[in-house]
């Protein structure tokens, strides 16, 4: 006998129609309808990363740039190398050869910072200061006048060879004279190393403070989009893993180390920084520019920055030079 009682429903589930005939049935399916929905629409690792990106990392895509900008902003620019460091972690490849972190070849011809003169010079940049601290002799000895490279290269060493930081270095360069500051700046530790960008970086950097400029900043940040966690990453939803990645890639913007500075900075130097601590300029003067609305950034691919910071990183990069031929 059929009844014509209306039974509790029915759901419909991949363009089919699911009758459920009672209403324990009708419990039922909704329980593993969504349990099943949650194990597939579970976020993954790639896509929340994704989701992140786009929320934290918009890049300027409307401010436009002309080569001869770029050109006009070169014969202006003095490119800053901090080399003062000790290189602790690296000591392995330092420590029986007596010389400092930046003076390690990368090649049979050059060191790391032999290179980053180059990359710079073939550009059309004639000035150049290498603040030094840790063997600064020897540093000085390694490059010489410039010469050899068609530039002008000058040194400030560490004050009383007290450690300061990069931003007491470039504060103590400015006050000697080292860094003419009606210059603009590329500040890069010679271990960062960029390889592998289809035009050649120190053009994408000053292009970079050209838009700066174009929307009211004075400082540009060179960053990467991500960065390699160094574990297994995973997703865990009460107790339970839902994704697992080696290696991904988090989606937060890094600082290269390279930064550009345009000659309204250098007031911020003498303003905040201080000669009788050591400091870096990443915690001291750009969160001040920041909360202003005066420091810029642009990404650069994540696969062309090599940060040498340890013999794995030495590593890298020696495999990166020999692909890009």
């Amino acid at each position: 006998m059929h009844s014509s009682k209306r039974w509790p429903g029915s759901l419909r589930a991949q363009n089919s129609i699911i009758e459920c005939r009672s209403v324990y049935e009708y419990l039922f399916f909704l329980y593993v309808l969504v349990n099943v929905a949650d194990c597939i629409m579970t976020d993954t690792l790639d896509s929340i990363m994704a989701e992140l990106r786009e929320r934290i990392n918009t890049d300027d895509t409307t401010t436009t740039v002309s080569p001869e900008e770029v050109q006009d902003l070169i014969r202006e620019t003095i490119v800053v190398m901090p080399a003062g460091g000790k290189g602790e972690r690296i000591r392995a490849e330092t420590g029986s050869l007596g010389i400092n972190k930046v003076m390690i070849k990368v090649d049979d011809r050059e060191s790391m910072i032999e290179r980053t003169i180059r990359n710079y010079a073939e550009i059309g940049i004639r000035k150049f200061a290498v603040l030094t601290g840790f063997f600064a002799d020897r540093v000085e000895e390694h490059l010489g006048d410039g010469s050899r490279w068609g530039v002008e290269i000058r040194y400030s060493r560490d004050p009383d060879g007290r450690k300061v930081g990069n931003a007491g270095a470039i504060l103590h360069a400015l006050n000697n004279g080292t860094i003419d500051e009606s210059y603009t700046s590329i500040i890069h530790n010679p271990d960062d190393m960029i390889i592998g960008m289809k035009r050649p970086y120190g053009e994408v950097f000053l292009e970079g403070q050209v838009r700066a400029r174009k929307n009211g900043c004075i400082a540009t940040f060179i960053v990467v989009p991500e960065t390699p966690y160094s574990y297994s990453g995973l997703i865990i939803d009460h107790g339970r893993v839902r994704d697992i990645t080696k290696y991904p890639p988090v989606a937060i913007p890094a600082h290269t180390g390279i930064t550009v500075f345009g000659p309204e900075v250098y007031d911020y130097f003498r303003r905040l920084v201080s000669l009788e601590v050591e400091s870096s300029f990443e915690n001291v003067v750009a969160p001040v520019l920041a909360k202003e609305g005066r420091l810029f950034a642009i990404n650069i691919p994540a696969r062309t920055w090599y940060p040498v910071n340890d013999g794995k990183g030495l590593r890298l990069a020696r495999e990166a030079l020999l692909q890009s031929g």
